[in-house]
């Protein structure tokens, strides 16, 4: 699999969603065990695109620039 330039990975991309107060809110009860505000959860996020739970760094042809 070819990497894909770093400027169009998930982080970089419209559909992309990873403030910790949308997570909390997405996530019901995330809070309970821990928060969206998590060091182990680094910059991941959720993709509106593909409905999951991913990495920023990942990526899909799906991008689009935020």
């Amino acid at each position: 699999m070819q990497e894909q330039p770093a400027n169009m990975r998930c982080i970089h991309c419209s559909h992309f969603r990873n403030s910790p107060a949308y997570l909390e809110d997405t996530i019901k009860g995330l809070n309970t065990m821990s928060s969206g505000h998590a060091s182990v959860r680094k910059d991941d996020g959720i993709c509106l695109a593909n409905d999951v739970y991913l990495s920023a760094r990942d990526w899909c042809e799906k991008f689009e620039t935020a």
